[in-house]
């Protein structure tokens, strides 16, 4: 009587694909942010000189859905691909989820007037929530880093997009609008947008 043993592996032999979300959902959210912060960075290329401070620019307010939409895409696949951890670590991309909605409908409801002052009362409280969907983009970017399921440029690329007003303040204070305008532009291209076409052509990438 012969006793046959068999060698079971403990790890398998072929690598196991990633967790994460699918590669429409990771090649949508890309678009999106390869158009979005790209829209948004014309209205600041476009914005007539001499404007008042109180004076709204309606382009400038329509194109920042956009943008906003291209961040909702990116915080949906972090999200997705638990990126930021898992329990907790999930509310990192949730929240600025739940902010982009009022930050979009304030953004819009603020567009159809000429001045803030002539803004209505609900769009003038939901305004809060467009800073605050920045502050929380930084927070889950910060996030992405330190848990570390991201690898190359979609570990980075978060972080720095989310530093663009940090960006755009230093250029405006030492050159003046029009080089902030195109620093802006220049910082979207290489951080947001470039992510946007590591999705396109990556979507493993955002796979933990």
């Amino acid at each position: 009587m012969s006793i046959r043993v068999e060698r079971s592996e403990v790890h398998p032999s072929k690598t196991m694909p990633g967790r994460g979300p699918a590669a429409w959902h990771t090649r949508l959210a890309g678009l999106a942010l390869v158009v979005g912060p790209l829209v948004w960075a014309s209205s600041f290329i476009t914005k007539p000189e001499g404007m008042k401070d109180d004076e709204v620019y309606a382009y400038d307010m329509i194109t920042s859905v956009f943008y906003l939409l291209g961040l909702f895409g990116l915080a949906s696949v972090v999200l997705a691909a638990r990126a930021t951890g898992d329990r907790k670590g999930k509310a990192f991309p949730i929240i600025p989820m739940v902010l982009f909605p009022v930050a979009m409908a304030s953004s819009l409801g603020t567009a159809p007037y000429e001045t803030y002052k002539e803004v209505p009362a609900w769009a003038t409280i939901t305004d809060p929530a467009w800073p605050l969907s920045q502050i929380a983009m930084f927070a889950s970017a910060v996030a992405v880093i330190k848990v570390g399921r991201w690898r190359g440029p979609a570990r980075w690329l978060p972080l720095a997009g989310s530093l663009w007003l940090v960006v755009a303040m230093v250029a405006k204070i030492a050159f003046g609008d029009k080089v902030m305008a195109y620093a802006f532009t220049g910082w979207m291209l290489v951080t947001y947008t470039a992510l946007g076409v590591v999705f396109l052509l990556r979507p493993e990438a955002a796979r933990s």
